[in-house]
């Protein structure tokens, strides 16, 4: 059975599997180069239906991860607020007439925009439970049998979090919290209070936490986010409203307690990082609080998460060392693009066609390019090259690594979620002390309190880091040894953790490769492996990567075996 899932959400994404095997995944944001695109995925579904060499009458089933229609519960609570908050009113109705002209009306009339783009056929999607898919896209391509199943993000169609089971094919949902009880929308909220974009940069939040005092978090406790019986949390939305929050309004009694909400570009202030580091926490305790009841319920040995906040790595690592699983997973695109292969995933299991499931082992699900794509690429720049064996790539490329150089790495097919993993990396020495700066300057031009991630060799990272098992995805965070802060300070986060990417013998040979070429020559076999993009969504194409290339000041460009250099 093949079966395209695809969400029109933010983060819009399409994923094609056949029977229980994801063949293709990749989120709309890299081909129509607009981060976090909300749009019907028209780019993505073209792209995995050509991947398979097939057409959108070959699927049997459409897949979408939202029942569009259900409000329930959800409509009261939103309509029983905006009535009492004008304010609320406003940016509530406006925010509501914008979905129903756009995301709505796409999925209302999906099977018309999809004869539009794709020509005639009987399309009939199929419309599946939000938190449900979210729930499929981890546990059915975990390595697990059986495990416990923690969803949290913004909202569902009438809920903020699922607590459920998965056993072999099956998921049994346990409990759930409706709205406006929101973890997700608690730290967005937070976030735009800080002066940033709710919903696109809550990273950064979490990366700014590690520089501040939980000082606040006894005020947050017992005013705004609240622990209750059986897992369960309120929200005083009273308080702290997302809605209002990503308008830039908030309540007076907030910023009494808080102080006066951070204007976007002002300078960062001490209590900024201290609100930062208050709410990251008392994020992780509510979490924790969630996950303990998890695994009261189900008896698990693993745990499987998914929704949005499980972009968390540090709040992951928590509930990685902290509950008592012994295995947790996170799959690469945990936010609502991996929705849409949960969607896929969901539906192929419950009309029994996935006979078996297949572990998700790597993210390479995006597009590859051939070399006579990327020579055509670097001829239309005006760009020389030179073609080398793997061997000497890696070489060549892990001397100039060494000796301070930056390199865009550029392979293969393209990862599947927001992390660069090896194929559409900027990669640099981790034992310059100085390399952050130098990146922030040449190519990212970025808040300089925001961590770069290492990549190291599987069989070698507990010699640099306190693990406990892979971490293939960059999910977890985990504490620098004390015998290797000095020796890895570019990759070193001020509170001492990093957020790691363990490469195996299997996953991705080349990148294996360098890595392996580079601990040659340094004794370390690390490397800073951050995102091939500037202030744009990762590269997709050779052509984008050689713009990319041409208005940074990076030394050298890797396109697939053939070596760029500078004039």
């Amino acid at each position: 059975m093949l079966v395209l899932g695809l969400s029109n959400m933010r983060d819009a994404a399409a994923a094609l599997v056949r029977d229980g095997r994801v063949l293709a995944a990749a989120e709309e944001e890299r081909f129509v180069r607009i981060k976090h695109v909300t749009a019907l995925p028209v780019q993505a579904i073209a792209w995995c239906l050509r991947h398979a060499g097939v057409g959108l009458r070959d699927v049997d089933a459409i897949a979408v991860p939202w029942k569009y229609w259900v409000l329930g519960r959800r409509a009261r609570l939103a309509l029983g607020a905006m009535l009492r908050s004008p304010a609320l009113f406003r940016v509530k109705g406006r925010r509501s007439t914008e979905r129903l002209r756009q995301e709505w009306t796409e999925l209302a009339f999906l099977p018309g925009y999809l004869r539009r783009h794709f020509g005639p056929g009987r399309y009939q999607p199929v419309f599946l439970d939000h938190h449900l898919c979210h729930a499929a896209s981890t546990f059915l391509v975990s390595p697990f049998e059986r495990a416990a199943i923690l969803i949290v993000d913004g909202a569902s169609e009438a809920h903020t979090t699922m607590l459920a089971v998965g056993e072999g094919r099956q998921i049994r949902v346990l409990q759930r919290t409706p709205l406006p009880h929101s973890l997700g929308q608690f730290y967005a909220a937070i976030t735009a209070y800080l002066g940033f974009t709710p919903d696109q940069d809550e990273y950064i939040v979490m990366g700014l936490a590690a520089y501040g005092e939980p000082g606040f978090a006894g005020v947050i406790r017992r005013q705004v986010l609240s622990l209750r019986p059986d897992g369960q949390f309120a929200l005083n939305t009273g308080l702290l409203d997302f809605h209002l929050a990503r308008a830039g309004i908030f309540a007076p009694e907030l910023e009494r307690l808080l102080g006066v909400h951070r204007q976007p570009g002002d300078d960062i202030q001490q209590r900024h990082r201290d609100a930062a580091a208050s709410a990251q926490l008392v994020l992780e305790e509510t979490l924790l609080h969630i996950g303990k009841h998890v695994k009261q319920l189900t008896g698990a040995d693993n745990l499987c998460l998914a929704g949005g906040v499980a972009y968390n790595c540090v709040a992951n690592s928590r509930l990685k060392e902290e509950l008592g699983f012994k295995q947790v997973f996170v799959q690469p695109a945990a936010g609502d693009s991996g929705a849409a292969l949960g969607a896929a995933l969901w539906l192929d299991s419950r009309r029994g066609e996935a006979t078996e499931r297949e572990p998700m082992t790597h993210a390479y699900l995006g597009p590859e390019f051939s070399e006579e794509q990327c020579r055509r690429a670097l001829e239309s720049a005006g760009l020389s090259w030179q073609r080398l064996s793997d061997d000497a790539l890696c070489e060549r490329t892990a001397d100039e690594l060494a000796n301070g150089r930056l390199v865009l790495w550029f392979q293969d097919r393209m990862e599947w979620g927001p992390r660069a993993l090896g194929n559409r990396s900027l990669l640099a020495d981790p034992r310059r002390e100085d390399m952050r700066e130098l990146i922030n300057a040449k190519v990212k031009f970025r808040e300089p309190f925001r961590p770069f991630a290492p990549a190291v060799l599987e069989e070698r990272a507990a010699d640099y880091f306190e693990v406990s098992g892979p971490s293939p995805f960059m999910q977890f965070t985990c504490k620098v040894l004390p015998s290797a802060k000095g020796l890895l300070p570019a990759v070193t986060h001020v509170d001492g953790t990093a957020r790691i990417q363990t490469v195996d013998r299997h996953s991705n040979l080349k990148f294996r490769m360098l890595l392996e070429a580079f601990g040659r020559k340094t004794a370390v076999p690390v490397l800073l492996n951050t995102s091939f993009n500037v202030q744009e969504p990762i590269v997709c194409t050779p052509e984008e990567a050689v713009r990319c290339f041409l208005r940074t000041q990076v030394d050298w460009l890797v396109l697939g075996n053939l070596l760029v250099g500078r004039a």
